[in-house]
């Protein structure tokens, strides 16, 4: 935040004093400037160390927020699929409720699929240090530059380092010119059930004002006895300012998923 303050009074002080006509004649001068102040990115190693330091503080009042959300599911083997649409809601104390929810497709879906994810993301926030995303639980290389939705992006590889429930191998996508994450995907390196031999999950993120914030959750499942289970979750904002008031209004409704009919 503090470094686009700066950048925005610098801009300020480079024009300030220029009449109209000597604007006109700056024009492509102007341009070239606007680019440079609006346009300088970090390097990669300043790029992580900023994204580590945030997430270290948890974001401070981003936890206020509503989007729809749209969660469809399938059961290939099964021959089996769902979805699942309503209202997601994060108070400022980080409580999770879900209201207004509408579910279509297979019975199996809505209570082995979807009502399970509900009832573990309603579940009151519990910090695991051992399973975050910091240098205490991985190593970062930095790998390549690439394109992400028009940005440019620093993609980094991470590895854990130890095998533990939580972790995974895979990849963090960051944006080259605020360290906002864009992207976090991996293969989780210890299975958390018997019966599950492999997890693969996707997290594409969207920044509201100045948070970051999930937009779209994909998970790649095989299990044992229903064989690969798929679930996209696709969040979009709606009104951050009435949070609070409609967590406690839907709070009743929607533990565990128990209001999706």
């Amino acid at each position: 935040m503090w470094i686009r303050v700066v950048r925005r009074s610098i801009c300020r002080s480079l024009f300030a004093g220029v009449n109209a006509v000597h604007w006109i004649c700056l024009v492509p001068e102007l341009f070239l400037f606007g680019v440079l102040c609006s346009a300088q990115s970090f390097t990669p190693d300043q790029a992580i160390d900023r994204y580590l330091s945030r997430s270290s503080d948890g974001q401070p009042g981003c936890s206020d927020w509503v989007s729809t959300v749209q969660i469809d599911a399938a059961l290939p083997k099964l021959k089996k699929q769902g979805g699942m649409q309503g209202l997601k809601v994060v108070s400022r104390t980080g409580q999770t409720v879900y209201r207004d929810l509408r579910f279509t497709g297979d019975s199996l879906i809505k209570t082995a699929v979807i009502a399970r994810f509900l009832a573990n993301d309603v579940k009151p926030p519990v910090r695991s240090p051992g399973a975050d995303v910091t240098r205490q639980n991985y190593s970062f290389v930095y790998d390549r530059t690439s394109e992400y939705n028009g940005l440019t992006a620093y993609v980094f590889r991470l590895r854990p380092i130890r095998k533990r429930i939580g972790l995974f191998k895979g990849e963090l996508w960051l944006d080259a010119t605020t360290a906002d994450p864009l992207r976090l995907w991996g293969d989780f390196v210890k299975s958390p059930s018997i019966f599950v031999r492999n997890i693969r999950v996707v997290q594409d993120y969207q920044r509201i004002g100045d948070c970051s914030h999930p937009l779209r959750l994909l998970f790649s499942v095989d299990t044992r006895i229903a064989g690969h289970v798929e679930m996209a979750v696709w969040l979009h904002p709606v009104d951050s300012q009435s949070a609070e008031s409609a967590a406690k209004c839907g709070a009743g409704s929607l533990a565990g998923g128990s209001a999706a009919k």
